[in-house]
């Protein structure tokens, strides 16, 4: 493995926790323009760095760069990120997996079962 240089953000696919007791998520980064959060187009504004998580734009961009710089993914394993957040939102909305961020308890009656 080698080291990474973190000092400037590499556009790809992380696997990452947004809390120590949450479940793993996937992390998009990249650059470009900002989208405007309810209609989802291209607004005319300064291009920057961005990241979304499990498909979601996700505003806090230096609490994910670089703490997700460890485990990239690839684009397939984001999707099924994706999905699956996508999945527990309308099944499961009270599992952990519906909304990132979200204290983990796996012994709850509200997570689904891992089949």
């Amino acid at each position: 493995m080698t080291a990474q240089d973190v000092s400037r953000p590499q556009e790809g696919f992380y696997r990452h926790r947004l809390s120590g007791r949450s479940v793993v998520v996937g992390v998009r980064i990249h650059y470009g323009p900002p989208l405007d959060p309810v209609t989802g187009e291209e607004l005319d504004r300064s291009w920057r760095w961005q990241s979304e998580v499990n498909g979601d734009p996700y505003a806090d961009f230096d609490r994910i760069w670089p703490g997700c710089t460890g485990d990239p993914i690839t684009e397939a394993e984001y999707r099924n990120y994706c999905n699956r957040q996508r999945w527990a939102r309308e099944h499961a909305p009270e599992s952990s997996y519906a909304e990132p961020g979200r204290r983990h308890d796996p012994l709850s009656s509200a997570t689904p079962l891992p089949f």
